[in-house]
């Protein structure tokens, strides 16, 4: 894969029989997923045939015979082991996943923005086990969930970091939270803005649970 966060998304793939790029555009992550023998099955999914068109044509001859090409508005009634949803917006994720009439066993997520509210909606059905933040140009947040059936909990705090990234902090998650601090005291400088002042608070929490920043 061409971008460090398109290979991070893939390793955190897991091996599966069926396995749903939904939003696949051009379908480099499903197309990788049947090159590199983690998925059997790969189901690209995507609202725009032109982008389905383009997901078929850049699959080669010898994994056609394991794809397959759907032109619909997210899972529907499609039974998959594990789906991949990135580069939407978080409630664009959201709604895929409140519409879906068969919950994958393991969900693989990239939001684009609204990061927390995605990891607020997955608790309702899954656990997250790995919550990631990777820096590739902009920031980008990784999350890996497995369906247990019932609602999970996070504190305030892992709901709006992720877990792993308070728990492993990586060097990319010390550098969001040292620009977050930074812009948000910039602003603070300019206005008495109440939310922003709770919203340093959580950071200047995030920075002390990590040990500090860079």
């Amino acid at each position: 894969m061409k971008t460090k966060r398109l290979r991070k998304l893939m390793s955190l793939i897991p091996k599966c029989a069926v396995l749903a790029d939904v939003g696949c555009d051009h379908g480099f992550v499903g197309i990788e997923a049947l090159n590199c023998g983690k998925a059997q099955q790969v189901i690209f999914v995507d609202i725009s045939r032109a982008s389905l068109d383009k997901a078929r044509a850049n699959c080669p001859d010898r994994l056609l015979s394991r794809a397959r090409f759907e032109c619909r508005d997210g899972l529907g009634q499609l039974q998959v082991d594990a789906a991949v949803i990135a580069g939407m917006g978080g409630m664009e994720t959201i709604s895929i996943l409140s519409k879906a009439q068969r919950l994958p066993q393991t969900l693989v997520l990239q939001p684009n923005k609204d990061a927390a509210a995605v990891r607020r909606f997955v608790t309702n059905n899954y656990e997250i086990v790995f919550d990631e933040k990777c820096f590739d140009g902009k920031f980008y947040d990784h999350i890996v969930a497995k369906f247990v059936g019932s609602p999970t909990t996070l504190t305030p705090l892992q709901a709006e970091f992720g877990k792993t990234n308070l728990t492993q902090p990586t060097d990319d998650f010390r550098l969001y939270l040292a620009k977050e601090q930074a812009q948000l005291k910039k602003i603070l400088s300019d206005c008495n803005d109440s939310k922003v002042q709770q919203k340093l608070a959580l950071v200047n929490e995030a920075i002390a649970a990590v040990g500090g920043i860079l």
